[in-house]
């Protein structure tokens, strides 16, 4: 079986497991793990930030950033497809106690004048008021879009002249760094506080990392604990991080190729429709053909492929490491098959 389901099935290498053995281990929640203090120094280095925090997850890491960012009662700003919004359980309204206000993008791409709408709205005092602004670089349900530089900039200045802070999703950063050929630190300057995952296409079991400023994070590590992200000796995790960013960013550029290679040979079909291509995420749209997503699913699963329903007419597929070009080349043969 091919699973194109989600970077998430990655597996780390031999060499990345080694690097469990031998991490050196402290307790973390006193601050001691000195494994973990290399990798978040690590992460806030590259990001071009002042530090980092561990989080088990990427959820736990934007539910963190959004808790330090926002005071109960006040508003975030976000994309209506976006991660946070909608796969991470409703936390912003479980948790945080904020109100979300949606923007409708194009595949995940805000413009700057729906943005600055919110932001600038009279003072009224049955409204809420917009505090956060959250963006998703890159936008998983946009397939894979990357956000350009100059719109999260404009973005980023639209919000910080109304007196709100930006919080990116940035789990996939790499993917776009990797794509566009600019640092990511280039891309995150004007951004307050990233959250980036480990366990995507970095290969790792576990982890995600947030970085912001030394005062964000300090207010940060105890929203950690408030929600048990308090680990001991969290080195375990974090020794795989290190190595991840030390070796496995640049390697992205083969999933880019891959996905690449099912979306020429997907846009073949006059009945499917794709979304272009900019990453590791092929979102293919069945509105036109003969069978929902879900009845091609279960033909491609048939066949040895596993794929994600998105939608009752959408379907993604996800190249990561572990996925071979022989394997891809197998899953175009299927994909003819099916749509053919």
């Amino acid at each position: 079986m091919i699973d194109l389901r989600s970077d998430t099935f990655s597996l780390p290498s031999k060499e990345m497991m080694d690097t469990i053995i031998n991490a050196k281990l402290g307790d973390d929640v006193w601050g001691e793990d000195p494994t973990v203090i290399e990798l978040e120094a690590l992460t806030a280095k590259i990001l071009g930030k002042e530090a980092g925090l561990l989080v088990s997850s990427g959820t736990q890491g934007n539910l963190v950033a959004e808790m330090t960012h926002l005071n109960r009662g006040e508003g975030l700003v976000l994309e209506s497809e976006c991660h946070i919004y909608m796969y991470e359980v409703g936390g912003i309204g479980q948790i945080v106690g904020a109100y979300p206000f949606l923007i409708k993008g194009e595949d995940g791409l805000m413009d700057p004048q729906d943005v600055e709408s919110i932001f600038t709205r009279d003072y009224n005092v049955h409204w809420v008021e917009p505090k956060l602004l959250c963006l998703e670089n890159t936008h998983n349900r946009g397939g894979g879009k990357i956000i350009p530089k100059q719109n999260i900039d404009t973005l980023s200045q639209i919000a910080h002249a109304n007196g709100a802070a930006v919080h990116m999703d940035g789990a996939r950063i790499f993917n776009a760094a990797v794509a566009t050929g600019l640092p990511a630190s280039k891309i995150v300057e004007n951004v307050d506080s990233i959250q980036i995952c480990l366990s995507k296409g970095l290969g790792c079991p576990v982890g995600s990392v947030v970085v912001g400023t030394e005062e964000f994070i300090h207010k940060a590590r105890k929203n950690r604990k408030v929600l048990g992200g308090g680990m001991r000796q969290a080195g375990i995790i974090a020794a795989p991080g290190i190595y991840a960013l030390s070796n496995m960013i640049d390697r992205l550029s083969e999933d880019h190729r891959h996905a690449k290679l099912l979306e020429k040979c997907l846009i073949q079909f006059p009945n499917l429709n794709i979304k272009p291509t900019d990453t590791n995420i092929v979102i293919v749209d069945t509105s036109n053909s003969s069978f929902d997503a879900n009845t091609a699913i279960k033909k491609l699963s048939n066949k040895g492929v596993l794929a994600t329903l998105m939608g009752d007419n959408l379907l993604r597929f996800v190249t990561y490491y572990g996925i071979t070009i022989e394997d891809i080349e197998r899953v175009i043969e299927i994909l003819s098959q099916v749509f053919g």
